[in-house]
């Protein structure tokens, strides 16, 4: 007689006090990945006569054009974590509660991001370093956690037997090349302009593809895919 008490899964097994609904831990990021993203826009404004006239025609489209350049920046680094994260979840079989605790600790930085852009905006006006260097610290976190996310999942749904070395190395690669940069850019924030320490950002295009191509050339029999 089958006990209601025991929650099973799909194969009839039962299911330990680790395991939780994979859909929920899904569905809880995308909420905050979109929340966070969205909000990014909030920020945004055109120079009012009031501020024209309190700071100045100039320093007023200054900051407006600080305000967009943050935002796209900030938007499309959002992005990439929320591929990212897609990219590895679709691997998930199994949830257990270390991937549901690397998952909220990266979430909690992620929900940090229109803080953190509002600062790197107003680090143009004042060049104040250390606004940037927090803002590059709340990346470096995401990153971080993005990459412990996907060790666990490398070793607790056995990927190197189901796609393969390369496949494995590709997928870490890719969280290892935004945690690098980011980091970097923190003492880098005291060192370089404002303005100038946010292109290392865009970096994380060409060393990916530099990354991508070492490992198809170190196992070509394995594919590497996107």
């Amino acid at each position: 007689m089958r006990d209601l008490g025991v929650v099973e899964d799909e194969k009839g097994e039962p299911v330990g006090q680790d395991r939780f609904p994979h859909d929920r831990v899904v569905f809880f990021s995308d909420a905050v990945f979109a929340i966070a993203i969205t909000l990014l826009a909030i920020e945004l404004r055109l120079p009012d006569e009031e501020l024209i006239e309190r700071v100045g025609a100039q320093a007023a489209n200054s900051e407006t054009v600080s305000l967009f350049i943050s935002y796209f920046i900030s938007f499309l680094v959002t992005g990439l974590f929320w591929a990212g994260h897609m990219q590895t979840w679709k691997y998930v079989r199994h949830v257990n509660g270390k991937l549901v605790w690397s998952t909220l600790l990266q979430l909690m930085f992620v929900a940090l991001m229109p803080f953190a852009t509002r600062e790197y905006s107003a680090s143009f006006s004042g060049d104040n370093s250390a606004r940037f260097a927090f803002y590059a610290f709340v990346l470096t976190a995401i990153s971080f956690f993005s990459l412990l996310t996907r060790r666990i999942v490398v070793r607790q749904e056995n990927l190197r037997e189901r796609l393969g070395e390369a496949q494995v190395r590709w997928l870490l690669w890719r969280g290892v090349v935004p945690l690098v940069l980011f980091a970097l850019s923190i003492p880098l924030a005291f060192v370089l302009p404002v303005w100038s320490a946010g292109l290392v950002f865009f970096m994380i295009f060409p060393l990916s593809a530099i990354a991508k191509r070492a490992i198809g050339r170190a196992k070509p029999e394995t594919d590497v895919g996107e």
